[in-house]
């Protein structure tokens, strides 16, 4: 018979877990002999919810400041009762919030299924839940390699959270704070799945939420955000899922289903839950094109600056028609399978080539020049934002879009100044504008114009909405022509443009904080751009990285996509390079799974280091990042992703040129490689197989 101080200890698929028999929080959780969370009675947490009553808004319930819980265990799963939360605050109670938390092994095997639910038996109505609420999580592989990634990012949290020692911010925004953010277009987590650990293994969360999941009241999705905070106290980490839920008085709350999934080796193996869970949901309609998964990407090209119809010297005008055939031909060159036109009509009436920029006739004996040379083109719209006096067509005019651009105005983008690309934003459910742009975008696909990029993917949840014409259009276009390609630039919800688009056209920029490694792995579709101005480095980092690249190389203080590929020598180069490894190693690229550095048995500092897994063989690309040529020094460990690596490795080394060199032979499947001598941004090759 257990005392009221004893904890009580469950394991649920090798998860050991510790709970507070007092308070139900969660004082440990360790997983294959690393303890990853640790708290002390009457500080450990679960659950907690804002109660704005009492006079003292920033009131909290939560397990931390509650008693009497009971803990239930029986075979395969926990549960936690709270008949009445405690308040962070001593006030008398007028009424009470009861709680439960269950915990169970997954069908899986290896994962954890947390939910939670509330009911609010009192007067005070509850605006915020945090849960999972893990407070104490420990950098359980060192400061400094306990990384946290998300489907966008990774971080150090340990680190990038310290405080230094003479902080001078108010101390409510301090650093030691910050959150993450699901559908920002900052891309930092563009999917609900994160994962806590290092190369030799971590912890894995997702929500089984698909698309909106709950609803806030003004109709955007409740679960959200993630908020990270590292305690000074102690350097703990605590991490809280946030649900913007309402639970009225007399009103009750259940969670979504939250997977936790404890892992050996790096995140790539703690996703695969959450891309099993992807998988299950996306049901595209329509499939990939194949072209699009046998290139790096696309080119994009402004034919002009806006303002081009205005402008009586017609310097606005960057390419006419007539130049699209040699523009598509130097995308076939390198590597690119599409050629994206922006400004190639008036803003306004989207089925309509500019006459500015050459004849119907011309325009239309482009495309299919460009058709001719194997490259497809995509015709940019933008109909989301309206500009005057167009909205007051749909009940709008509240001119807070203002998207106006051109080299001669000051500043080149969004002058106060402005008055002609002002305008509205569309409200999609306005059945007016479904059936104007949807019989605008129908001509577009009889006249043959069947691929589009849409600009401003931004979903609501209410009917009809964006989904009710991408579906009428896609069909159509798709009947027409198979390999009709339908693109955009995802604002705000990843699952669903992962059934509709093909690929994003996004305002991405390598930045090295960003990593989108995790993304491509989870979600086959969209293929998730990159833009490119002239950079080499970039480019190659990108293609080791398989992300999908935007190449617009511009004239200087020219607009974008107003050079040639050609004008920048080493740009070619590197497209050349890349686009000629691809076609060698398709297989990996576009068959394989991404695993990123999770191939490592250790970090690798001077080199950008990818696996990619193809049935049972592996292919790793080694990307010298450092300014210095030099040899690459990096331990691999292959027993995770090649049954029978632990007998010994097959290796075949290949140059940049694809050039193989002699096949070796390790008798183990961990083992250190070291490369030739690599220029700075020179890329190594090594395919491995088990040794039979």
């Amino acid at each position: 018979m257990k005392t009221a101080t004893q904890p009580v200890s469950a394991e649920l698929n090798g998860l050991r877990i510790s709970i507070d028999s007092e308070s139900g929080g969660l004082l440990s959780l360790e997983y294959d002999g690393v303890t990853m969370l640790r708290r002390a009675p009457g500080s450990a947490s679960l659950l907690d919810a804002a109660y704005p009553g009492y006079g003292f808004e920033p009131l909290r319930l939560g397990t931390r400041y509650s008693k009497g819980a009971r803990v239930t265990k029986t075979d395969g799963a926990v549960e936690i009762a709270w008949d009445a939360l405690g308040m962070s605050r001593d006030f008398k109670p007028k009424g009470s919030v009861s709680a439960t938390v269950r915990m169970r092994a997954a069908e899986d095997g290896r994962s954890i299924i947390l939910t939670a639910s509330i009911k609010n038996e009192s007067e005070i109505a509850i605006p915020q839940v945090l849960f999972p609420d893990f407070e104490g999580l420990l950098p359980f592989s060192g400061k400094d390699q306990t990384e946290l990634h998300t489907c966008g990012c990774v971080m150090k949290p340990f680190v990038e959270l310290e405080l230094p020692e003479d902080d001078g911010w108010w101390y409510a925004g301090r650093k030691n704070w910050t959150e993450l953010k699901w559908g920002a277009y900052d891309k930092t987590m563009s999917a609900r799945w994160l994962d806590l650990g290092s190369l030799s293994g971590g912890i894995s969360l997702f929500p089984k939420v698909w698309s909106w999941g709950e609803l806030t009241t003004s109709g955007t999705a409740a679960t959200e955000r993630v908020l990270l905070h590292l305690s000074q106290l102690d350097g703990a980490l605590r991490l809280m899922c946030e649900h913007q839920v309402t639970i009225a008085p007399g009103g009750a709350w259940t969670s979504p289903e939250y997977v936790l999934t404890p892992h050996r080796h790096g995140w790539a193996k703690g996703i695969e839950p959450f891309r099993a869970w992807i998988q299950e949901n996306v049901r595209r309609p329509h499939p990939l094109p194949s072209h699009l998964r046998q290139s790096l990407g696309f080119r994009t090209v402004w034919l002009a600056q806006q303002y081009v119809k205005a402008d009586p010297a017609g310097s606005s005008v960057v390419w006419r028609f007539s130049d699209l055939p040699g523009l598509a031909k130097e995308c076939r060159d390198h590597g690119l399978c599409e050629l994206v036109l922006w400004v190639w009509q008036p803003w306004e009436i989207p089925d309509q080539p500019s006459p500015e920029l050459g004849t119907l006739e011309e325009f239309e004996q482009a495309l299919a020049e460009c058709r001719a040379l194997g490259v497809n083109v995509s015709l940019f719209i933008s109909v989301m934002t309206m500009l005057n006096p167009l909205p007051e067509k749909y009940g709008l005019n509240d001119n807070k879009e203002d998207w106006g651009y051109h080299t001669d105005l000051v500043p080149m983008l969004r002058p106060y100044y402005g008055k002609a690309s002002r305008g509205s934003f569309a409200v999609q459910s306005h059945p007016g504008w479904q059936n104007d742009i949807t019989k605008s975008l129908l001509r577009m696909v009889e006249r043959g114009w069947t691929s589009i990029c849409w600009d401003q993917a931004m979903h609501a949840s209410a009917e009809p909405n964006l989904e009710t014409v991408f579906a009428a259009v896609r069909a159509a276009a798709s009947a027409k022509d198979p390999d009709a390609t339908f693109s955009g630039e995802n604002l705000n919800n990843i699952d669903l443009d992962s059934r509709w688009l093909d690929y994003t056209w996004d305002w991405a920029l390598f930045v090295d904080s960003l990593d989108w490694r995790a993304l491509v792995n989870a979600y086959a579709t969209p293929r998730f751009n990159v833009n490119v101005g002239n950079s080499p480095k970039v480019v190659k980092r990108l293609f080791v990285d398989h992300l999908f690249m935007n190449i617009l190389p511009s004239k200087p203080e020219g607009v974008n996509g107003s050079a040639r590929i050609v004008e920048y020598p080493e740009l070619s180069r590197a497209l050349k390079t890349c686009a000629a490894l691809h076609a060698k190693f398709r297989p990996y690229l576009e068959e394989g799974l991404l695993v990123g550095d999770c191939v490592l048995a250790k970090p690798c500092d001077e080199a950008r280091i990818n696996g990619y897994v193809h049935g049972s063989r592996v292919l790793i690309l080694v990307l010298n990042t450092s300014a210095d040529a030099r040899s690459i020094r990096f331990g691999c460990d292959m027993t995770p992703w090649i049954e029978g690596a632990s007998n010994g490795c097959r290796i075949i080394p290949y140059d940049e040129t694809g050039a193989a060199r002699p096949a070796r032979v390790e008798s183990r499947g961990v083992w250190t490689e070291t490369t030739g001598v690599l220029a700075p941004n020179e890329i190594a090759l090594y395919e491995i197989s088990a040794q039979r």
